[in-house]
């Protein structure tokens, strides 16, 4: 009798540690079948004079995200991020960006018209600190900056023009002092290249490739790299410290090394921690690290 009562007392153990496995094996595929797949990658470049005007955007339905840069002769230059939706052959989006020091927001809107997009102007006013158009109604289009349409391999937004915050001394980065916490504006402001994943150094030449730009909100926005695809997706900023990210979007490129990749998105499901530290970005699961970024803006 004692040795029957000892094989079910077995039985029940082994069974519940099937189920513990099965659970966690279904877990870890719920958090990579929410990674979804952008429909669609477009990058566009001012199409004459010496300015640089670049827009990357991936395209989710009609709703974009991504990267926008200008430098115009005689203006301050600004690098930020995009958000917002196609309406018909209309491109209407918030561009949050750095300029002089500052984390400014206004709307930009183009028309597309072939392989053109053209910039629109109108008045605008401060609305909830973003500047916004008026009317759209009144919308002039004819004399706008034009972007053509471009190859999105040869680099997007401000691509090979961002140094690290830390080594430049920018006067923009408000960095406190040595091993200080630093408060939630910080991420907003830079571009974050990822230089460890899992505890493993990523190579100098590779950090570029993997980035994450924060847009903020009530549900904020998420767009960057992993590598080889393009990312966009939301976040939520939870408590003091916490983090959680919501479905991550990617493009459809394969490239030789997509397991880096594949890990880098799983950290991004896993992370539910955030801090930063000397304009170094640490995302964490339980207090334990899963990625460390360091701060980049432009030169």
């Amino acid at each position: 009798m004692k040795n029957l009562i000892w094989i079910l007392a077995g039985v029940i153990i082994l069974m519940a540690c099937n189920n513990s496995v099965t659970e966690e094996k279904a877990n870890t595929t719920a958090l990579v079948d929410s990674i979804q797949i952008a429909d669609n990658q477009y990058c566009y470049e001012n199409a004459g004079g010496g300015d640089s005007i670049r827009l990357q955007i991936d395209q989710v339905g009609m709703d974009v995200s991504g990267e926008l840069l200008y430098a115009i002769r005689g203006k301050d230059r600004n690098e930020g991020t995009v958000q917002g939706e196609w309406l018909g052959d209309t491109l209407l989006v918030d561009y949050l960006f750095q300029s002089e020091g500052s984390l400014s927001s206004r709307q930009v809107v183009f028309l597309k018209k072939d392989s053109l997009l053209i910039e629109g102007y109108g008045a605008s006013e401060e609305k909830d600190g973003k500047l916004k158009f008026i009317n759209r109604a009144e919308l002039k289009f004819g004399t706008g900056i034009q972007l053509k349409q471009s190859d999105c391999q040869q680099g997007g937004a401000g691509a090979g023009e961002a140094v690290s915050a830390a080594s430049s001394g920018a006067a923009s980065s408000p960095v406190s002092g040595k091993g200080e916490d630093q408060g939630s504006e910080v991420l907003f402001m830079f571009r974050w290249e990822l230089k460890e994943l899992n505890g493993n150094p990523i190579e100098i030449d590779k950090r570029a490739q993997f980035f994450l730009l924060f847009t903020p909100g009530q549900v904020g926005r998420v767009s960057g790299k992993g590598g080889c695809n393009r990312l966009t997706g939301t976040f939520e900023l939870v408590g003091e410290r916490g983090m959680k990210f919501g479905a991550i979007a990617s493009t459809k490129m394969a490239c030789p090394e997509m397991e880096q990749e594949t890990t880098f998105l799983k950290a991004l499901a896993d992370a539910n921690q955030w801090k930063i530290i000397d304009n170094q970005l640490f995302l964490s699961k339980d207090d334990s690290n899963l990625a460390v970024f360091q701060s980049v803006t432009v030169k």
